[in-house]
């Protein structure tokens, strides 16, 4: 449980640091709770750590505590999660393919919601229209590059420092058991 909790405290402040944008690790820790984390704690605990950061993060920006759009990113922050339960018992192949995929997916999502929701960078709501949900898309494709080395790079770092943890363990075990 420390671990748990020191993790999320990382994130959480991690996301408070200057960083390019929607590069964080809160894709990839959605991934791997999906992966690793006992399925009690698979999705409560990476949403824990979104919620409480987002809680501020919206304050910071001008919008109140539970920011309807920002509920469309948690939804996808879940399902993303969900998926990756669904494939933890799976091959790598199918981890990675997941793990390449979770991008997409979240910018489809995000900015599916952002169009139903949101405004332009001009500050006017985007048409209800296939026009203006194009239009949504191709404002967020800067976001789409730091979402994707966000999510691939921090997956690449939780799943080496899982596997580190997991040899580690497994030779403190070893050990104490020839003693």
């Amino acid at each position: 449980m420390p671990a748990l909790i020191s993790l999320i405290a990382a994130i959480i402040a991690f996301r408070f640091l200057p960083h390019s944008a929607n590069f964080a690790p809160i894709g990839a820790f959605a991934l791997i709770g999906g992966f690793y984390l006992g399925r009690r704690y698979a999705l409560i605990v990476p949403f824990v750590a979104l919620f409480l950061s987002d809680l501020f993060l919206n304050q910071q920006a001008g919008y109140a505590a539970f920011h309807w759009p920002r509920m469309i990113d948690w939804a996808a922050f879940l399902l993303i999660g969900l998926v990756a339960l669904a494939v933890r018992e799976r091959g790598w192949k199918m981890k990675l393919g997941t793990i390449f995929t979770t991008p997409f997916f979240f910018f489809a999502v995000s900015n599916f919601g952002v169009w139903l929701t949101g405004i332009n960078l001009a500050g006017v709501p985007y048409a209800k229209t296939f026009g203006g949900l194009v239009e949504c898309y191709v404002a967020g494709l800067p976001f789409l590059r730091g979402t994707m080395l966000g999510d691939w790079g921090f997956a690449a770092l939780f799943i080496g420092v899982m596997h580190l943890a997991a040899t580690s363990t497994n030779h403190e075990v070893t050990a104490a058991v020839r003693k």
